[in-house]
């Protein structure tokens, strides 16, 4: 008798490993939005100041970012050891990610959505998953792909206009 048929680890789209994924988001949310208030400060005359400045904005984004990351690595990383456990993770984080969703600015929700993939069985050695948790994935990839897409258009747009 030949053994079980196993499904592939993840059929169609592979994301790099988890913890790269949410990095990236990071890097581009977060490290991305303090070194844009940071040109602004160095290379305009925008007093630096004022409420909700350059400076209150990079330290807002800075702080509320890196605890988002700091909270999603901290789930992502003790949820992930078993499938079951990382599916609960994978709805864990989604939620997370929806619940974030005003703090959009501080990449928090793509930062959760992130971690909803990697624990839905997107990311590169990832367990797999199938049914609501590769769902709570995919919802959480939009999430964050759409998080990174805001700030990169809305910083683009902030240098042109000014």
């Amino acid at each position: 008798m030949s053994p079980p048929a196993t499904r592939p680890v993840a059929p169609g789209l592979r994301l790099p490993p988890g913890p790269a994924l949410v990095g990236l988001v990071y890097a581009v949310c977060v490290l991305g939005a303090v070194a844009f208030f940071g040109g602004q400060l160095l290379l305009t005359d925008v007093d630096a100041s004022a409420p909700e400045g350059p400076l209150d904005s990079m330290l807002g984004v800075g702080l509320f970012g890196s605890a988002a990351l700091v909270a999603v690595l901290a789930l992502a990383l003790t949820l992930r050891r078993d499938s079951s456990s990382a599916r609960v993770g994978a709805f864990v984080l989604l939620g997370l990610a929806v619940v974030t969703l005003p703090f959009f600015w501080c990449g928090a929700p793509g930062l959760a959505g992130a971690g909803a993939a990697w624990l839905g069985g997107l990311a590169r050695g990832s367990h797999p998953q199938g049914g609501g948790a590769r769902v709570a994935g995919l919802v959480g990839l939009l999430l964050a792909a759409l998080n990174v897409a805001f700030n990169v258009v809305a910083f683009a747009l902030a240098a042109l206009g000014g």
